[in-house]
């Protein structure tokens, strides 16, 4: 109500004063004209740019938040999982990641993304149970950690990698549901075997984006 009440102070003075108006209709008339230009520029150019910078600025926020993800448990996790993984030669080519490029980073990914990675704790019966007891310990140690990551609302714009803090809370779940795991027999052992790959699979190429992210 302000405004137009200024509007029509102004624009009233204005005839007043000059008794042109002609030229005022002329005027108002001509910026009127300039309103849809106002908001497609605004509305769609302005507005992208703003949200695009913000979207990235909030991955770069979870890309360092993965970082202390894998500070805190990521790391621990994909060692004692490749330790016992029978098919060690199925991540052999990730030890010259150091000297990787971009490129090389980005065809990994996608390589991940579309194939699994072939996994299975190869590990005998007498230290299957130590190993799981040391699997397990570690995911309730890390579990409030891991819970607070879910909880995080930003989470939602990587997929990826909320799969697999799904997937580690499901064996953790499955580990803790197990009371004494010197009673996991070879068909369960199977079952847990499954739980693993899944974590693996998704662990490695969120690793590997790590890696990227810190290389860039």
């Amino acid at each position: 109500i302000l405004m137009v009440i200024l509007i029509i102070i102004i624009y009233g003075s204005n005839y007043l004063v000059l008794g042109d108006g002609e030229h005022i209709i002329s005027y108002i008339w001509t910026h009127l004209g300039f309103i849809p230009v106002d908001i497609l520029v605004v509305a769609f150019l302005l507005d992208e740019i703003i949200e695009r910078k913000e979207k990235e600025a909030m991955l770069e926020k979870l890309d360092m938040l993965m970082s202390t993800f894998f500070s805190e448990v990521g790391n621990e996790l994909i060692s004692q999982l490749s330790t016992v993984n029978k098919y060690k030669a199925s991540t052999e080519n990730l030890k010259s990641i150091k000297n990787w490029t971009e490129n090389d980073f980005d065809n990994k990914l996608a390589e991940l993304k579309d194939a699994s990675i072939d996994f299975s704790a190869d590990i005998s019966k007498e230290d299957r149970e130590e190993f799981l007891e040391n699997l397990r310990t570690l995911l309730v140690d890390k579990r409030e950690f891991i819970i607070n990551l879910i909880n995080n609302p930003n989470l939602l714009e990587k997929e990826e990698f909320t799969g697999l803090i799904n997937a580690i809370l499901h064996l953790d779940e499955e580990l803790e549901h197990r009371s004494d795991l010197a009673l996991v027999n070879d068909a369960d052992f199977g079952h847990l075997n499954g739980d693993m790959q899944r974590v693996y699979n998704k662990l490695v190429h969120e690793w590997v984006y790590y890696l990227k992210y810190l290389y860039k």
